[in-house]
């Protein structure tokens, strides 16, 4: 089991998911799951990006950068 750092742009913004799959392909799946889950409408997702791919173990975690400004 892998825990994913991923982010996702929608209309402009980009957001960052985090979620725990077996592999890439259900990991991009449940990102899908996941914002289907958050936005009352499953919103158009323009781009995907896998950031970090870590085996999920004790004390296993990851750093959020802030977000950048333009």
């Amino acid at each position: 089991m892998y825990l994913y750092r991923m982010e996702v742009t929608i209309e402009g913004d980009r957001i960052p998911v985090i979620v725990a799959a077996e592999n890439d392909q259900a990991a991009f799946s449940l990102v899908d799951v996941e914002l289907e889950k958050y936005f009352l409408k499953p919103p158009e997702v323009d781009d995907a990006t896998l950031y970090e791919k870590k085996r999920i173990h004790r004390g296993g975690g990851f750093v959020l950068p802030p977000k950048e400004t333009g």
